[in-house]
């Protein structure tokens, strides 16, 4: 955690210096530190952000089309039978059924 706000506070530095030194006529010195204190606070905050991103994509890999689970054949075969199917195999059940077993 000492690393991250470390480090954020480098970018901040960064920004402050390179905010400071691109409003080089220094006409108005208290204006321009003080927009660069607000430049600065923003890029520390936004390196919080970038570096939550970074840590998500990282320790979230995209799932493999292979590890994505596959219906089971019982569902696939529930919804390709229709009820007249399930009747008609009903019936030759029950009449094998009726029949005498001839062995």
């Amino acid at each position: 955690m000492v690393g991250t706000i470390l480090s954020n506070f480098w970018v901040a530095l960064i920004a402050f210096t390179i905010y400071f030194l691109f409003s080089y006529p220094f006409i108005e010195g208290m204006g321009i530190i003080l927009e660069a204190c607000i430049i600065s606070f923003g890029f520390f905050l936004l390196t919080f952000l970038a570096r939550a991103i970074i840590s998500y994509i990282i320790s979230n890999p995209q799932e493999e089309i292979e590890d994505i689970p596959i219906a089971d054949d019982a569902g696939i075969l529930k919804s390709e039978i229709s009820p007249e199917d399930y009747a008609e195999l009903v019936k030759t059940m029950l009449e094998e059924d009726e029949k005498p077993n001839t062995i």
